[in-house]
């Protein structure tokens, strides 16, 4: 019997145990639930869906409409088809026909023999900002089958063979060497390797594909984060850019099968190309698809089959050796032997080996200047005697070899097309404007590209100055409409006389600061070229004497960015704010460290004896004064510091605190389409009450990765923003072609139909903000991130990006146009990357596209005046900038006060909010940096790390106006979609805190439950023992 008693006791003291351990364990993890709930509120609720906004309506407004924005289509999926197939256009008009010796198009029902691992694998998309979720993907083999019939003896010696790649060559870094950034040490080498199947598997296919076309597919893969590799393969392959042996074999392999052969390059970015031109291994057909999106294998398997006619031209410059472009010397990794930088983030702290820890400072020197792509080849053709351009056939074959394969703005078709230049003469209004009579005198419906640039005359005064300028600039162009056979269409193009000015950092202002743009007087030579380098014709513009654009007197283009406009969209010709801001120098220190001595920049003046030649060993010391700026950047004092800090030196200083808790009873609704100056915005600023709205304002400027917190005392809701340069990075969304795919349209009414289709499904999707369009500069062809950016050239990629906005902006989506600026290789961006490049470089090249942006971009805001009637205003679209996480000079990117206030908002006269790229540092002050220099949000998930300083007046201030900026970019967006004006919100709890407190309220019973339970047990236990 006490055995038994015993026995009971065991089993009943193991079962109390088990309730004791989960009655402490319980309120333990609910505890933590709750916790990290508060914490992380705005994150969840833009992930899991955020409570139900409730709208207060005034009296007498219940009966508006303020639904500014409607969607044309009835869901997400309907709106994703109307996407695709836009989508389709894109890629239609965006393949490159390189080469065609008269084999395209070919007839339906042709017989296709597949070869290469991309026809089974091929890339659809890219990497990390620019990854999708679509996975209704249209596959090589699905999209041929609709013309042609495919021969799968090569597929089925693939499906039964295995891929290897070649490894790295000898006394070179492996492939997995890269440690610059936690993409690289996850990806352990993979976006170094090119894999392949041995040619040899194909030996058995001898006669059995014969009378068959050849399709050799070669892949590319872009990636965030990581470079592409630079240095050789043990097969003899020079680098990542380059064919391999086994690529190479398996085109010989097709080339001996097959009675034709046609190359398509699924690569993100250019590769070499000369042997596929000419020699052994020519093939009869090359085509650039890029990296295709969900439909983009339709459209490449139209254009084999001619119904579609390629019309897409190269975005990029196509050199035969990628190691004698002039970037080549400059570009990856170099450090300071004298300077280091430390992991100051949580990367570090988080993730195994995922930080760097202490390293040498990493740099990068652009000493190529503005010589760059097309500029630095057609200048070289004019300026070096020995230089060799090289020559076509016509058809994409070489002619006569030299160093470019093919030029900027090249691209084959299927018919023939004729362009006259007709009058050329500047306007009244400043423009330069000419006319282009476009003829098909081919066989075949197609489109053309028109292309026109400027030669600029180079003077001794240049020569004097060190101001430098190419042999030729892009300036303007227009994609036709199709054209039937004998069709013509007079094509219309305009550009600021004022455009063809050339920055001079060297010039003494009048009011004795330094740098202006210069328009020399002389002969300015007006080209129409078939790309960068053909010739079709030209006139000549005359400028009769020299305008230093300085003080007051500003360039057409910076006086037409900084005029206010009137309600149809039009300059008044009167300075927004109130008075011009000049243009000037503030890349001072940058220009500085160019300027040294030791730093030899590419110029005109001395071209054969200026070229960029390597740094020995990759390595050199930082000069004092750059020593002296990383230790300015990373001891940032905002108390302290003498230009950004609290005292009164400060360019931010501000003596008394602003207005807080003033009772004006105004809703954020009430400023929808009233300019950023509207005296409205600071009564409603006044109602910020510092101590209550405490909170909501440090998670909405300093917890602003992918949404931006609601600030309900001002009627600001809550946004979502998402990722997606090649959709949106959400479930159901359309899957779209690479940037520069984009970009080789040339279309900017492609553009703006794709923004528009984005617009459309943020409606369906309750998205209000885009990372995106990216408009940083294809430097290098060996940057990792080319995919998620448009081109080689500034004004190409301005103009596409500003017609993307619009479309985008006429759906309330409001676009963080990204990463100003000098973002343009991936290697230690994130890891301290101090980047340098003279002012007229960054102006001319680097900056362009986003003042393009700033300066063109215009979108229809509807909005409802106080009875209730509804009107629309033009204003500008750009209201979003992402600034970069490389360093400008000796100062991160988001922290250059220059850049983000002097330029951006001062010259340009941006009104929106800047977001930091997502940066996970530990670092408080750096966020009193970021704000104080002009970015408005820091783009992190973790909470925590607010500024360092924010009851000061100081702080204050920099924090008033980057709510100002926030909410001007919300106000102007589908954020307000159902707000009328007058109204004033809430909103109720989020789903997921309702279920949240449903397992509060289960945890609780739970825990009764045990409690009790182990009550009771006591009570038994107790009476056996007695017993």
């Amino acid at each position: 019997m006490n055995r038994r008693i015993d026995r009971r006791l065991h089993r009943s003291g193991s079962v109390g145990r088990v309730r004791s351990v989960l009655a402490v364990a319980l309120p333990l993890v609910m505890g933590a639930g709750n916790v990290a709930g508060k914490l992380f509120a705005n994150v969840l609720d833009s992930y899991l869906g955020p409570g139900k906004l409730r709208i207060d309506r005034a009296s007498g407004t219940h009966g508006w409409d303020a639904r500014y924005y409607q969607p044309s289509t009835d869901s997400l999926q309907e709106a994703k088809a109307v996407s695709d197939q836009v989508s389709q256009e894109m890629v239609n008009e965006g393949i490159v026909l390189l080469k065609n010796k008269d084999l395209l198009p070919l007839q339906d029902g042709t017989c296709i023999t597949p070869f290469g691992r991309a026809y089974l694998d091929p890339a659809y998309a890219g990497t990390g900002a620019a990854a999708t979720t679509d996975r209704d993907r249209v596959t090589p083999a699905q999209a041929l089958s609709r013309h042609f019939s495919i021969d799968e003896s090569a597929c089925h010696a693939m499906q039964s063979a295995k891929t290897s790649y070649p490894k790295a060559a000898a006394g070179t870094r492996p492939l997995d060497a890269d440690r610059n950034s936690l993409q690289a040490v996850m990806d352990k080498g993979r976006s170094a390797q090119i894999p392949e199947y041995d040619p040899a598997i194909y030996r058995h296919l001898e006669g059995q594909v014969t009378g068959t076309v050849g399709l050799v597919m070669i892949r590319r893969d872009g990636s965030e984060g990581i470079d592409k590799r630079t240095e050789p393969y043990e097969d003899g392959t020079r680098h990542y850019l380059a064919l391999t042996k086994a690529e190479l074999g398996t085109i010989d392999a097709a080339k001996r099968l097959c009675s034709a052969v046609v190359v398509a390059l699924n690569t993100a970015n250019p590769i070499e190309l000369g042997p596929l031109m000419g020699g052994t291994h020519e093939v009869d057909a090359i085509l650039w698809i890029g990296t295709a999106g969900s439909r983009g294998f339709d459209s490449f398997s139209d254009i084999l089959a001619g119904t579609v006619n390629p019309s897409g031209r190269t975005t990029d410059t196509y050199p035969t050796d990628f190691t004698a472009d002039p970037t080549f010397a400059n570009f990856g990794e170099f450090h300071y032997n004298n300077a280091s930088v430390t992991d100051r983030t949580l990367i570090g702290d988080l993730v195994p080996h995922g930080g760097f820890g202490t390293i040498d400072r990493p740099f990068v020197e652009y000493r190529e200047g503005i010589y760059l792509g097309y500029r630095y080849y057609e200048t070289a053709a004019l300026e070096d005697s020995e230089f060799r351009y090289g020559q076509l056939d016509g058809k994409g074959a070489v002619e006569s070899p030299g160093a470019v394969a093919y030029p900027f703005g090249y691209g084959l078709s299927y018919t023939t097309f004729r362009q006259t230049l007709g009058r050329v003469f500047l306007r009244d209004d400043g423009f330069i404007e000419a006319r282009v009579n476009v003829t098909n005198i081919g066989s075949r419906p197609g489109k053309d590209v028109v292309e026109l640039y400027y030669s600029a005359p180079y003077t001794v005064h240049d020569r004097a100055e060190h101001i430098e300028k190419s042999a030729t600039v892009l300036v303007a162009f227009a994609k036709t409409r199709i054209l039937e056979p004998g069709a013509s269409q007079e094509v219309v193009l305009a550009f600021l006389r004022d455009d063809m000015a050339s920055y001079d950092y060297h010039h003494v202002n009048e009011d004795g600061t330094i740098g202006a743009y210069v328009l020399e007087a002389g002969d300015y030579t007006v080209q129409l070229k078939a790309n960068a380098h053909d010739l079709i014709d030209s006139a000549t513009v005359t400028v009769d004497r020299t305008q230093v654009f300085q003080g007051q007197h500003l360039p057409e283009g910076d006086r037409l960015a900084q005029s206010s406009l009137d309600d149809e969209g039009r300059p008044t010709g009167k300075p927004e704010s109130g008075i011009w801001r000049p243009v000037s120098n503030h890349f001072e220190s940058l220009n500085a460290y160019m300027d040294d001595p030791s730093v030899v920049q590419l110029t005109r003046s001395d071209w054969r004896g200026s070229q960029p030649r390597p740094i020995p060993a990759r390595t050199k010391a930082a000069p004092q004064s750059a020593l002296d700026e990383f230790k300015r950047y990373e001891r940032f004092d905002p108390h302290r510091d003498p230009t950004m800090g609290n005292g009164k030196t400060s360019q931010v200083h501000c003596d008394q605190e602003p207005v807080s808790g003033a009772k004006n009873r105004l809703s954020l609704i009430d400023l929808r389409a009233k300019p950023y100056t509207d005296p409205g915005w600071q009564q409603l600023l006044d109602q910020i009450d510092w101590k209550k709205d405490r909170s909501d304002i440090q998670q909405l400027l300093f917890m602003a990765a992918y949404q931006t917190k609601d600030l309900l005392s001002l009627g600001k809701p809550m946004t979502v923003d998402k990722d997606g340069a090649m959709g949106w990075s959400i479930k159901g969304a359309s899957s779209w072609a690479g940037a520069n795919v984009m970009g080789a349209t040339w279309n900017v009414d492609l553009l703006r139909r794709m923004g528009s289709c984005l617009g459309e499904e943020a409606l369906h999707s309750g998205l209000n903000g885009w990372y995106a369009p990216g408009v940083n500069i294809h430097r290098s062809p060996f940057a990792g991130r080319v995919y998620e950016f448009y081109s080689e050239d500034g004004l190409l990629s301005g103009k596409l990006a500003a017609a993307c906005i619009q479309g985008a902006g006429d759906k309330g989506v409001f676009s963080y146009l990204k990463h100003m600026v000098l973002n343009d290789q991936e290697s230690f961006r994130s890891e301290g990357l101090a980047t340098w490049a003279n002012e007229q470089a960054i102006r001319e090249i680097y900056l362009k596209p986003f003042q393009i942006v700033c300066r063109e971009a215009v979108t229809a805001v509807p909005y409802l005046d106080a009875k209730g009637g509804r009107h629309r205003k033009i204003m500008r679209a750009a209201t979003g900038i992402m600034s970069a996480q490389n360093l400008i000079g000796g100062v991160i990117g988001f922290g250059h006060r220059g850049m983000l206030t002097d330029i951006l908002r001062g010259e340009w006269n941006f009104h929106g909010a800047v977001i930091t790229d997502l940066f996970l540092s530990k670092s408080h002050a750096e966020r009193d940096l970021a704000l104080r220099a002009g970015s408005d949000m820091y783009m992190i998930q973790t909470p925590g790390f607010n500024a360092e300083d924010y009851d000061s007046p100081t702080a204050r201030g920099v924090m008033r106006q980057a709510i100002h900026r926030i909410l001007y970019m919300t106000v102007n967006s589908n954020a307000m979609n159902g707000v009328p004006p007058r109204s004033r919100l809430s909103v109720s709890p989020s789903p997921w805190k309702i279920g949240l407190l449903a397992a509060d309220v289960v945890a609780v019973l739970a825990e009764g439950v045990l409690l009790f339970g182990g009550f009771l047990q006591k009570c038994r236990l107790d009476g056996r023992s007695k017993r």
